[in-house]
């Protein structure tokens, strides 16, 4: 039995991947909560893995604490997973293919172990990541920009009017738009971030001929793809399915 361990900005999740297949994803806040809470959470379950394979973008410290507790409790080491320039067909199209971030580099390993075809990635969390691949495998480069919340955080925190009258609005979300500021402030990051992923799939399309499969993953991927005109998957655990893939190759 092998945990795979995704390490976002904000969340952690995880799986275990046994014989039958990668488990439902787990995940649990970090970012601003209690140790405590998300140790307990991934390493008091009673399960013990016989390897853990792991994503981190929350920086060295998690990385640290993690192989920590591994070793503490499982008796086994962590195997942080970076970008690497190649992976079974798939090529990192980055200058420097390590400075991309692992949680994109698997979340392509996913998504083309499942399509085999040209797609393009859309991943919703705390920053908002676009990564596409064309039909032939070739990484053709990404998008960050930043995500729902903090898109609102820094029209609130960055602006003297519009805090004040989103303090004041009458919470409502009819109509198309929106007919008070906090429904304007919250609509705009949705239909801002929607646009982006449409947009990047035409884009994708003009350049290549290919219509891209596109695949949404993040926490927040269900609160864009109804404004999306493009048709799209949401794959909650892509990121874990990159490191299942990973997992089952001979070592």
């Amino acid at each position: 039995m092998i945990l795979v361990i995704d390490v976002g900005n904000t969340r952690l999740k995880w799986a275990w991947l046994t014989s039958t297949g990668l488990s439902d994803q787990q995940a649990i806040l970090h970012r601003g909560a209690k140790p405590g809470m998300w140790r307990a959470a991934l390493f008091e379950s009673g399960q013990k893995p016989t390897r853990v394979l792991c994503s981190n973008v929350a920086g060295l410290k998690m990385a640290k604490t993690l192989s920590r507790l591994a070793k503490k409790t499982f008796r086994v080491e962590v195997e942080i997973i970076t970008a690497a320039a190649e992976f079974q067909g798939l090529t990192n199209g980055y200058l420097n293919p390590n400075l991309l971030g692992s949680d994109r580099w698997l979340a392509l390993i996913g998504a083309w172990t499942k399509a085999r075809s040209a797609l393009c990635v859309v991943d919703v969390g705390t920053a908002v990541k676009v990564d596409s691949v064309d039909a032939a495998g070739r990484h053709l480069g990404g998008l960050i920009v930043p995500g729902i919340h903090m898109m609102r955080e820094a029209l609130m925190s960055k602006t003297s009017d519009i805090a004040e009258a989103a303090a004041h609005s009458t919470p409502s979300m009819a109509g198309v738009l929106a007919n008070n500021t906090l429904g304007a402030v919250s609509r705009g990051a949705v239909f801002a971030l929607a646009g982006l992923a449409d947009r990047t799939a035409e884009v994708i399309e003009q350049n290549t001929g290919v219509k891209p499969k596109l695949f949404i993953t993040g926490g927040d991927a269900g609160m864009i793809i109804g404004t999306m005109r493009t048709k799209g998957e949401i794959v909650p655990d892509l990121v874990l399915q990159g490191l299942a893939v990973i997992a089952a190759q001979p070592r």
